[in-house]
């Protein structure tokens, strides 16, 4: 099974240029659009992809579209704008699906930034994340022959990506929130299985092998259901586990982040406001933190009528994910 292991310097816009690794590209061309498309399609049997790209170079406005597109997308037109194409704006936040009227999803993004996308064959949904915080799902109905996409429209743009030759900065489809060894090499190894469509290991088979305590199974099978897209059952699993822990920081932020990846905003802000607690951070910017401890309190008073969908909650959440530097280990 081939997967996208660098950009195909055969497959893109005559205004972009591709160093010799195929992972670097260059806008060339002056205020033109101009895409490139990975060498191998992502094969939906592979159950899950992610892959990051880095902001080399994004200007003043960061004129930049970051997603994936059928074989069919034309690279000389704007990907996320047309048929065949998705993907993620740098100049306003909003993520396109095939057409010119976008959505509003996530931050803008500049030079520096890292921006992952991750395509998920199991439940059909996509989601980003911007220097390794998760922004939730972007697009569900998942389907198809896809390949990881950019789009490059100013000169002297670039950009970087990563298909798994080094470290990842979103944390959770790796194993690197994980010290303990053993725990983390038979993750490894159970992550290895289930994405292999040629064997017919289930998650309770491979648990029944694993001779591990309760409370490192429920920190395995939360972490593992979560990456998997199980959000419900990695809940489940991950409150179990702070019935045993109630403190459990890595148990809190996963837990956290299914909510929000479920638009489950009330017990997010619950879960991510008692974290908080336990590790304060003094970096947390004031005003956020006044709209945090507002919208908290909301959540907390069963006499109001305040939806926080309607009040930006899902990037209030991301926000303050972003600002929480907690080093997270199993």
């Amino acid at each position: 099974m081939d997967l996208p292991t660098a950009w195909n310097p055969d497959d893109k816009s005559t205004n972009l240029s591709v160093d010799s690794s195929g992972l670097k590209v260059n806008c060339e061309g002056s205020d033109k659009w101009g895409a490139i498309r990975a060498n191998h399609p992502i094969p939906p049997q592979c159950k899950l992809f992610y892959f990051e790209v880095d902001i080399i170079d994004g200007g003043k406005f960061t004129n930049i579209m970051i997603g994936f597109c059928e074989k069919s997308f034309n690279l000389n037109l704007t990907p996320g704008w047309h048929d065949g194409s998705w993907s993620y704006y740098g100049v306003n936040g909003y993520f396109y699906c095939c057409s010119k009227n976008g959505s509003p999803y996530g931050p803008l993004f500049y030079t520096g930034d890292t921006i992952g996308c991750c395509l998920n064959f199991i439940n059909n949904t996509v989601f980003y994340t911007r220097n390794g915080i998760n922004l939730g799902i972007a697009f569900r109905n998942l389907k198809g022959t896809l390949y990881p996409c950019v789009g490059l429209y100013r000169q002297g743009h670039a950009i970087e990506v990563n298909f798994g030759n080094r470290k990842f900065k979103y944390a959770a489809n790796t194993s690197n929130d994980m010290d303990d060894e053993l725990l983390k090499n038979m993750f490894i190894d159970a992550f290895n299985k289930c994405n292999n469509t040629t064997n017919t290991y289930t998650l309770e088979d491979l648990e029944n092998s694993l001779k591990i305590t309760q409370d490192n199974a429920l920190k395995f099978r939360g972490k593992f259901n979560f990456i998997m897209g199980n959000y419900e059952d990695a809940i489940i699993d991950l409150t179990k586990l702070l019935d045993i822990e109630p403190n459990n920081k890595l148990a809190l932020s996963y837990r956290a982040e299914a909510y929000h990846l479920m638009e489950r905003y009330k017990e997010a802000i619950i879960d991510l406001t008692k974290l908080v607690g336990i590790e304060p951070s003094d970096d947390v910017d004031e005003s956020l933190k006044t709209k945090w401890i507002e919208a908290f309190n909301k959540c907390n008073d069963a006499t109001n009528t305040y939806t926080l969908e309607e009040n930006g909650s899902k990037h209030l959440i991301s926000a303050m994910m972003r600002q929480i530097r907690i080093p997270l280990k199993i």
